[in-house]
Formats: structure tokens, sequence, C-alpha cells
């Protein structure tokens, strides 16, 4: 349930969690077998084994629980055995380019649509619609129109979306609630709610730092209606999509920026966020941080950790204007993909088909086994009297499904009933499905992505004010061809635009 793990938003983070991959696996797996572009079918009886890469560490219990797995699709006709490599989250996207040069026969992987538009390029990833058709009828049937158009390229599929909320929900804090109610303040609605909320912990709690590095969560407050590549800390342009025509502008020109940074500087100078916020951490989890920029589904990753560092503490999210339409610039986010070079994608599509075709399966593979790696406490999973090297823990984020998930207890029913909801009402835009191709103007991007990096942290933390870096700042983005890249975007998406007409 988290996104990019390493960037300092909450997108990632926070990102986010679960995948609406509805499945109906069944009978022999001798049925529908066919030829990978870079190998032959498997034979008939031939156990299949699915090499699987993903970001991150291996899961503590790992070979116990895939022993299960491989037991339990074998006694549903599956026989395929999985294989797991973990690599670091730093060197993730250039292992996968790897894989495909040196033409190694890796299957599935986890992929985000930040990144889908670069590996199709890259041609890291295979097209699965001829597979969906052949072995995700039920994920095509369950899985909205508007969720494929987000996980396509060229009119073709690249990947399996997962079906969550996604109605910006990145612009958001979690704050603590305890804390909030111990000082007798009201639910945290609007800027100024906050601001009170950030002053007490401040004047109360000497040994927190009130809010984290990052305040993207500001974005709702002063962005409420701005497309930023669905990642604004990282973004370097915006689209206002409640004006007409959609038009491709620079963040950093926009008085909406400025006004998000300013606040965050004037966060910084009455001491909410960290004095060296370029070397901090965020402690939210340890209790040692009251406030972290998030997204709508950090709380239900973090709460556990939270609550046995502090026992009693409880997590609030906070998304300002909420009585403002909410958007939908993409309908996806987390995916999973088969390698362009997979010797078995009919396979790794029917695998993740099984995955979601009931509860057993799907517990089996995001929980472990029940008993020994987790236990059940009414709707939650609880690892209460669960030995520590037996609690798996994978990144179950990239394939939750919301009809099975399993919750902390420590997550209240209103909350778990907010996330299902977030986004009834939710405007769809125009930009769903829509990504650029990036090789035209690569040399810009590189040199305008690179300038923003070093700009990123500074601004967003509140370290420095605006007004003091923004004329250096738009004069090096300008002398590294943004207008040009801004301009080549704009191209790509009136075709686009017109195209759906």
């Amino acid at each position: 349930m988290k996104g990019q793990k390493r960037k300092l938003v909450g997108i990632g983070l926070t990102t986010i969690l679960a995948v609406t991959m509805l499945a109906g696996c069944g009978g022999n797996n001798n049925k529908n077998e066919g030829a990978a572009p870079s190998g032959a079918p498997a034979l008939a009886n031939e156990e299949v084994t699915l090499k699987i890469l993903f970001p991150g560490d291996p899961p503590k219990d790992l070979d116990a629980v895939s022993t299960a797995v491989d037991t339990k699709m074998k006694a549903d006709g599956l026989n395929f055995k999985l294989n797991f490599t973990f690599v670091p989250w730093d060197t993730y996207w250039n292992k996968q380019s790897l894989i495909v040069a040196g033409g190694e026969d890796f299957d599935l992987t986890w992929s985000h649509i930040a990144n889908l538009p670069q590996s199709v390029a890259k041609n890291v990833l295979l097209p699965l619609d001829e597979y969906l058709d052949s072995d995700g009828q039920q994920l095509k049937e369950n899985t909205p129109d508007y969720v494929w158009k987000g996980a396509k390229i060229g009119g073709k599929i690249y990947a399996i979306p997962r079906v969550v909320p996604v109605a910006q929900n990145n612009d958001t804090f979690q704050i603590r609630g305890d804390l909030r109610k111990k000082y007798n303040l009201p639910e945290i609605k609007t800027l100024e709610d906050f601001d009170k909320y950030l002053e007490a912990v401040k004047a109360n709690e000497p040994t927190m730092i009130p809010l984290g590095i990052n305040t993207t969560g500001l974005g709702r407050e002063y962005l409420p209606s701005y497309y930023a590549n669905g990642d604004l800390f990282n973004s370097f342009f915006y689209i206002d999509v409640t004006q007409q025509p959609l038009t491709f502008k620079n963040l950093y020109e926009s008085e909406a920026f400025a006004n998000l940074v300013n606040k965050a500087h004037e966060w910084y100078n009455k001491g909410y966020t960290p004095k060296d916020p370029i070397a901090a951490k965020e402690d939210f989890g340890n209790g040692k941080t009251a406030a972290i920029a998030s997204n709508l589904f950090r709380p239900t990753e973090t709460i556990d950790g939270l609550v046995a560092s502090v026992p009693g503490a409880e997590i609030e999210f906070v998304q300002f204007q909420s009585d403002k339409p909410k958007y939908i610039f993409n309908s996806v986010d987390n995916l999973l993909a088969v390698f362009s070079t997979s010797k078995h994608p009919k396979e790794a599509v029917r695998f993740v088909n099984w995955v979601h075709s009931n509860k057993e399966n799907y517990n089996l593979f995001s929980l472990g086994v029940e008993g020994i790696n987790y236990k059940l406490d009414g709707n939650s999973a609880s690892y209460d009297g669960i030995a520590n090297d037996k609690q798996y823990l994978p990144i179950s984020w990239a394939w939750t499904d919301m009809r099975y998930a399993k919750f902390s207890k420590n997550i209240t029913p209103a909350q778990l009933d907010v996330i299902k909801n977030w986004d009834n009402g939710a405007i769809k835009t125009n930009l769903i499905g829509f990504s650029v191709d990036s090789e035209p103007m690569k040399n810009e991007i590189a040199k305008v992505t690179a300038i923003v990096k070093e700009y990123q942290v500074p601004l967003y933390s509140g370290l420095v004010e605006y007004s003091s870096v923004k004329e250096k700042l738009l004069k090096r983005l300008k002398d590294a061809g943004i207008n040009k890249v801004l301009n080549e975007y704009q191209k790509q998406l009136d075709a686009y635009l017109s195209a759906q007409k």
C-alpha cells in the first residue's frame, strides 16, 4: 500500500492500497498454453516457475509462505512455482532495464504509472491485451473501463492496475488524533485548524517535531484543481482542469505554488518543521513527529507501528477544502506488469487471476498462513502472539484487493468508510489515460529534472523563502529548455484529446 517508498511525499507513498483484480482461474493449467514472445510454451504437466521481481527487502518467512502458495496453486490445478527476487529501491528501475537488455526470463514485476510510459518506450513491458482476453476475463469484467484506460499506452494495456480511490488522494496529512483530543482541538478541516494543532504540539511537546519535512499536503489548499504529474513534489508543470483548453504551465511560475512554499517557510520559521530538513527523517511511526504529508492509505500502513511505539496513539488523516470537487486525473497508480522477455506471460496473468479469485488465495499470498504468519481478529489481521520472524509482510500494497483486504483493528470503521467512499462524486477528467512520450525532449527533461531536484526539499520543507530563489530558478529552468518540454507536452495532449473526440 505504498507508492514509491523513497520519495519524500506520502504517495507513495505515499503512497497506496488496493487492486480490484477480480479473477476466476479454473481447471487445468494445460489449457490455453501458448508460446511467449521469447520462449516455447510449457509442455503438458510441466511445472512452470514464475520469476517475480519486486523492490525492497524480502518479507520474513518468504520461503515457507511461497511453499504454501505453491501447494495451494497445485491443488487448484495451477502447476506453478514462485521464485522471487528483491532488489534495492534505488536500483529497481535500472534492474528492470538490465533484465530485458540481458534477455533474462523474469515474468512478473511491480510498476507504477509514473514510470509506465518510460518502461514501455524502453520495451521493458509486454502488452497484455491478448493474455487478458484468454486468461483474465474476470479482470476485464470487474475492472472499470476508465481504470483500464489509465493503464494503456498507445491503445494497448501494459499492466494490470489496482482499483483504488484515486481522487487527489495524495493531498493529505496524517496527524496524531490522540494529541488533537488531548489539547481539546476540533476535528481538523481547515488550514486554520491545522495551524492550531501544530502550535499546540510545539508549545506542549518539546521532544516532538510538529510536522515532517514535506508539506505537499498543502496542495489541496492552494492547488485544489491542479494536475501536477500525480506527484506534486516531483512535478515541474501543472494543468488547471477548471480552465479550458487544458494547458501545460510551469508550476514554479504559478502564484499557487508560491503561496504553498511561502506557507512552508512560515511553518519553518515557527519551528514546526525540522531545523535540518536535509538530514531529517520522518519519525511519525515511532511517535517523534506529530504530523506528516501523506496519502489516503498511509495511515493503514503506519498505525500498528505507531501504536506499538506509543500505546493509545491514534491516526487521523486530513484533507483541506473537502467541500470542493475532487478530481480524478489518472485512474491508476501501482501496477503488476509482465516483462517483455517473459517466457510465461499467460501463466503470469493467470496467477494474478488466481490470487484475486477468492479470499483464501488472496489472504495466503498477502498475509501468509493463518495462525503462523498472522491471526484473524474479526475483519482485521492481527500479529498479537506471532513471532517477529514469522510476521510475513510483503509489498501487498502492489495488489491489494478491497474486497478481501484485512485492515488493522486500530483503523476505525469511520476511517475505513472514508477510504472506501473517497471517490464518490469525484469528477473524471479528460486527462485519464494520457501519458507523454518523453523521447523527443529527453535531454531537456533530464536537465530540468536535475534542477528541480536541487530545490525540492529546501522549498517544500520551508528552508528558504521563495522570493530569494525564484528568479534564479526560473532562469535556470528556461535555459534548460522547460518551455520546449511544455510545448511538446502540449502538442501531445492536444493530439490525445482530439483523438478522444
